[in-house]
């Protein structure tokens, strides 16, 4: 199986400036990306895990680009994840709203028989995700999360399709920032940091045509949406689901209004750690059951 390495990596300066992809793809392709712990590639133990702007430090370093051919502007790039395997251990700093009353502390967290010992009394299930992961935007300063990137979303995870607009030809798709397990909302601003080899399937999605990150779950549509504070998140997520469904289902824009209203389910989908990220650039998703709906888009 085809494989990019985790040293073809976007330096964080060049984020959203390399337009030369590291591999061409067809649609349809299987492959792993290997990705990396920002505290250092690999965590093998606590003594790689370096304090927040040590020389060690590796923030946001993702795998790519990915070009995927045939791929065109004002289509999107449809991302299956297939599988997550997690490689070294986890980390966090515990940060977050309460942190001046407990300081960050960087941590290692032991792995054992698909569990995580979170502190010595409790274990957590491993549940990963891919908190950050882009087609390369028009410019270096895209418009909120329009593009994807550091969504930190818990619902881009194995058995999910992540959709997200391309805006250069072959998409340009970059990825990383694996966490083991995190909750909604990415309170502590990390979840369960980690290294990882993710195998994901490419294609190119002409069915919704949606302008912003979609994901697809079995059972679920969810609109993924961040501008400004945590109200026009919300009314942009309820905007996108409502044209969705009007143009991919055939509804009535009143109707497909009000199924989102009756029926969908609001949450947390970025990370909402400090008060400047909840009131600059919230990242909300909506939900509906795919149950619910007509057989199928059209």
């Amino acid at each position: 199986m085809l494989r990019v390495t985790r040293d073809k990596r976007v330096p964080l300066f060049e984020r959203y400036r390399v337009l030369t992809p590291v591999v061409e793809v067809d649609p349809g392709t299987t492959l792993v990306v290997e990705t990396i712990n920002h505290m250092t590639p690999i965590v093998r133990s606590e003594a790689d895990v370096h304090p927040f702007g040590s020389p060690e430090y590796r923030e946001r370093e993702e795998t790519g680009p990915i070009f995927v051919r045939g791929a065109a502007p004002g289509e999107a790039l449809a991302v299956h994840i297939e599988e997550i395997e997690l490689v070294g251990l986890p980390h966090a700093h515990c940060g977050g709203p309460l942190s001046g009353h407990f300081p960050l502390r960087p941590q290692a967290f032991p792995i054992a028989d698909g569990q995580c010992a979170l502190t010595r009394d409790l274990r957590i299930p491993l549940r990963p995700m891919v908190g950050d992961i882009y087609t390369t935007p028009a410019g270096p300063e895209p418009v909120g999360f329009d593009h994807g990137g550091n969504m930190d979303c818990t619902e881009v995870r194995p058995g999910n399709t992540l959709f997200l607009p391309v805006y250069h030809e072959g998409g340009l798709l970059v990825l990383g920032d694996v966490h083991a397990f995190q909750g909604d909302g990415e309170i502590a601003g990390e979840g369960g940091e980690c290294a990882a080899d993710v195998t994901i399937t490419v294609g190119i999605d002409r069915r919704y045509r949606h302008p912003r990150p979609l994901v697809e779950t079995p059972d679920s549509l969810i609109t993924l949406a961040g501008r400004g504070d945590l109200f026009d998140g919300i009314t942009l997520a309820v905007q996108d689901m409502t044209d969705l469904l009007a143009r991919a289902y055939a509804l009535e824009a009143r109707d497909a209004y009000t199924f989102c209203t009756m029926v969908g389910s609001l949450q947390f989908a970025g990370c909402m750690a400090r008060r400047e990220l909840v009131e600059r650039n919230a990242l909300v998703a909506l939900s509906v059951p795919k149950a619910l709906l007509p057989l199928g888009p059209r």
